[in-house]
């Protein structure tokens, strides 16, 4: 019996999977990848799969995890060029490692995830602007982004069925910068305890400079310890 934690990509229309859905799809592609794994025990056995954290429905990722268990050592070259093969259009495995069978599951190691954030903005806001105006725009959302993070407390508005209150998110923010394009790249608190989503974030920016801007999501990592 072999563990292989594998590496993973979801992107285009396969971002609109449920958890659900992926664990049906590994599933079967593993089933159709002639790949054999250990199945659980009990009346409906399916394979055992641990994912390391459900991902937003909508949100595009480049570092999303499952680990599988094997029941016999498979080169990780052909593991990967044969479930790939039969994957469906938008996930795609892109690296895979053998871990310790006695080590903990992925799940319960995760701490923290990195996401890119890269807003998108109003083309008629930037229409008939010059490059240097529209770097001036564009840099400004930035520096109010920083001055939304650098906040000693930073106070966003959650709403649940019952009802709704201001929290601080500050500490669940483990860190961040922004990249050469002007992207967030952030790294937050997630896993069973604490799960702070990129979209309570921008809720929160969205309030701090008063206006709806929209934005693009992607994971590119999972932090386990």
């Amino acid at each position: 019996m072999e563990k292989l934690r594998v590496v993973y990509s979801k992107s285009k229309e396969a971002i609109f999977l449920s958890h659900l859905d992926l664990v049906r799809i590994f599933s079967q592609s593993l089933q159709r990848a002639s790949i054999s794994v250990v199945y659980s025990n009990g009346f409906n056995p399916k394979p055992e799969l641990t994912f390391a954290h459900p991902l937003s429905v909508g949100v595009e990722s480049t570092g999303e995890i499952v680990e599988i268990m094997l029941k016999e050592y498979v080169e990780i070259p052909y593991f990967i060029k044969q479930i790939n093969q039969v994957l469906p259009a938008g996930i795609t495995v892109l690296a895979a490692e053998y871990v310790d069978v006695s080590e903990k599951n992925i799940m319960s190691r995760v701490y923290a995830a990195t996401y890119l954030i890269t807003l998108v903005y109003d083309t008629q806001k930037l229409k008939d602007k010059t490059k240097k105006e529209i770097e001036n725009i564009k840099k400004s959302y930035q520096i109010r982004m920083e001055k939304f993070l650098d906040q000693r407390n930073i106070m966003v508005l959650k709403k649940s069925k019952e009802r709704m209150e201001r929290i601080d998110i500050k500490t669940q923010i483990i860190n961040y910068e922004f990249t050469l394009d002007g992207s967030l790249e952030i790294t937050v608190s997630t896993g069973s305890k604490n799960n702070l989503k990129p979209d309570f974030i921008m809720s929160g920016y969205r309030e701090y400079i008063a206006e709806d801007i929209e934005y693009e999501i992607k994971r590119t990592k999972i932090l386990y310890v």
